[in-house]
């Protein structure tokens, strides 16, 4: 018995942000060495990191199908809190 799972560690976070900020730069022709701050990056292209937000919700939601029906993790509290996570996004999404 295997269950999918992939787990988002704090280095691998960094790598995305990292990779999401020099995505921005090199679109905008920004040079490390001019020394730019990442918020003024963002400001200039008048967007917001959200790259590990996409990630992290098509984690939850992809995780939840993948379960095998013989899968221990089933009927534990992780599919609990997969519905919780994924029920207190829609309730941020219907106040925005």
């Amino acid at each position: 018995m295997w269950c999918w799972n992939w787990t988002l560690w704090k280095v691998h976070q960094k790598y995305l942000e990292s990779f999401e900020m020099w995505c921005w730069r090199r679109m905008e022709k920004i040079n490390w060495t001019d020394r730019v701050r990442n918020e003024e990056v963002l400001q200039s292209v008048k967007e917001e990191r959200y790259i590990l937000h996409t990630i992290k919700r098509r984690i939850t939601g992809l995780a939840q199908p993948h379960l095998a029906w013989d899968c221990p993790l089933r009927n534990t509290s992780v599919k609990k809190r997969l519905k919780r996570r994924k029920d207190e996004e829609e309730d941020v999404a219907a106040t925005t």
